[in-house]
């Protein structure tokens, strides 16, 4: 049910990816301060490398998911040299390019996936999430798929490029989740049913003007207590995390439809325009307008 709960609320924004053919000997650093990577191995094999992670190796169709602020290595396990990854990675538009020899071919990309536009799914992952996957374990097909939208952009591609990128984490997630783990961080907010009654209510009702002590009832616990077992889960604190929601919701708002800003505001509880665009600039760098404008 856990499962269930999570992939209904699942949304995903897709942005390029790159195809990274790391010759044998050599080693590519992956650097990614703001959110999480997704590399997915094309051909060849090599091995995986992170900070305080054992070395793992990679097989053709290996699903590797990087943390944010955390660099990985792909590529020779005895490696004589580690360039970054930029000396070997160019635009999946412009093609696979040549097969892996001895080295590795991985297609890597950010992941911007999120919990009904709230929680990001990867954001506190500590240490790479590495999953092996056979040619036949129904890995493949999607996100092949999914590569292939993404290298021949075509109308409506966006939107199908999301579909398949969908899937290709609904396999993911099945398989991490099937072997027991389930570790992302913040996943106890729904399998504890107080956290979980709190935060339906946030997530149902950004409008509302919840206080702490409406949501500490909400959830059956002292305020104290829910304060603290929330920050746990969410590593911010509840009144932190219904801000950023509200201010999430408005950012897709402003990008998808063309309802006034003092209307989004509304929606998201918030009554004045100008305390709406205050905290929306501290949030995102523009004004509502501006943020609209630029995208």
């Amino acid at each position: 049910m856990l499962l269930e709960k999570l992939l209904a609320g699942l949304d995903v924004v897709v942005e390029p990816f790159a195809i990274c053919p790391v010759p044998a000997g050599l080693r590519g650093r992956f650097v990614q301060a703001d959110c999480a990577t997704l590399h997915y191995v094309v051909a060849g094999s090599g091995w995986l490398f992170a900070k305080g992670a054992e070395p793992r190796p990679l097989e053709p169709h290996s699903v590797v998911v990087g943390p944010p602020n955390l660099p990985v290595e792909i590529g020779s396990r005895d490696a004589a040299e580690i360039l970054p990854a930029e000396a070997f990675c160019r635009p999946l538009t412009e093609g696979r390019g040549p097969s892996a020899g001895s080295g590795i071919v991985v297609a890597c990309g950010r992941i911007h996936a999120t919990y009904q536009h709230a929680a990001g799914l990867f954001d506190r992952l500590e240490a790479p999430l590495v999953e092996a996957f056979g040619a036949d374990d129904g890995v493949s097909r999607p996100f092949d798929a999914f590569l292939a939208e993404l290298a021949t952009p075509q109308p409506g591609g966006v939107a199908m490029a999301e579909a398949l990128f969908r899937q290709c984490l609904v396999v993911l997630l099945r398989r991490y989740c099937d072997s027991g783990e389930c570790r992302l961080p913040w996943l106890s907010a729904l399998e504890d049913p107080r956290l979980n009654r709190a935060l339906a209510a946030m997530l149902e009702h950004p409008e509302h003007p919840f206080t702490l002590e409406d949501l500490a009832d909400l959830a059956g616990m002292s305020r104290s207590g829910f304060a603290a077992h929330f920050a746990a889960a969410f590593d911010r604190p509840p009144m932190e995390y219904l801000r950023d929601l509200r201010l999430s919701r408005a950012a897709r708002l402003l990008a998808t439809t063309d309802l006034p800003v003092k209307t989004i505001a509304g929606r998201i509880g918030y009554r004045s325009r100008s305390h709406f665009s205050r905290a929306f600039r501290d949030r995102y760098g523009a004004d509502p307008a501006s943020y609209r404008a630029a995208g």
